[in-house]
């Protein structure tokens, strides 16, 4: 038997109608969000980072904007892993590259044993720093197959630039939870009855699903 609140459906839309205000002024508090955001200071890029790429695009229609994932690893370990997920959105490699690293998204050892790590504009605070790590930062880097030093080293980011008259700046970046309003699945999930629902390891690759329990045994 369910233990939520059940009510009729006038009861309903009246508490509907009152969400809906609070949504529309979060809409406009979004809004004003990204105006902000699109104000910032521009800042000039002058060192050079180089990509190894596959030579695809992506075009946000009608919008001049590109867009590309990011990551460490050398161009063809990400082909292959496209290759597995179906994947087809432009994926290039920074192997060798600093661009992660000053783009604070990828920390090195040094900085991790000695705790300077400095992500989402601050020093500590993340669950990824936090001593010991908690059960689900470690079921994580189970999954991706390393252990927790490695995986929590690499973190998720998202960083904008422009090329305005031959020159590049960067105009924007946001890690963390400020990442949550780019993930499609998070929007959908929050207007699902239950949520998110988060416990335990719920993000899986999409062939993983058959074998979750095998992962989980080898962090038992």
């Amino acid at each position: 038997m369910t233990t939520h609140k059940i009510g009729t459906r006038e009861q309903w839309l009246k508490e509907r109608l009152e969400l809906l205000v609070a949504e529309k002024e979060l809409t406009h508090r979004s809004d004003e969000l990204a105006r902000r955001r699109q104000e910032l200071p521009w800042v000039r890029v002058d060192k050079e980072y180089r990509f190894e790429t596959d030579g695809g695009n992506a075009s946000l229609a009608n919008h001049d904007v590109m867009l590309s994932a990011v990551s460490r690893a050398p161009l063809a370990k990400l082909q292959a892993y496209k290759r597995r997920m179906g994947w087809t959105f432009p994926w290039v490699s920074s192997f060798r590259s600093d661009f992660n690293a000053d783009f604070n998204i990828s920390f090195t050892e040094e900085q991790q044993r000695e705790g300077v790590i400095e992500y989402n504009y601050r020093r500590g605070g993340h669950a990824m720093d936090v001593t010991p790590v908690p059960e689900p930062v470690e079921l994580l880097a189970a999954t991706t197959g390393t252990d927790v030093a490695t995986y929590t080293r690499d973190r998720p980011g998202m960083s904008a630039f422009v090329l305005d008259d031959g020159v590049v700046y960067h105009t924007y970046s946001t890690y963390a939870r400020g990442l949550d309003g780019l993930w499609g699945m998070y929007q959908w999930l929050d207007r699902a009855p239950r949520g998110r629902n988060e416990t335990g390891v719920w993000w899986r690759r999409h062939d993983e699903y058959d074998n979750l329990s095998e992962v989980l045994d080898a962090v038992a």
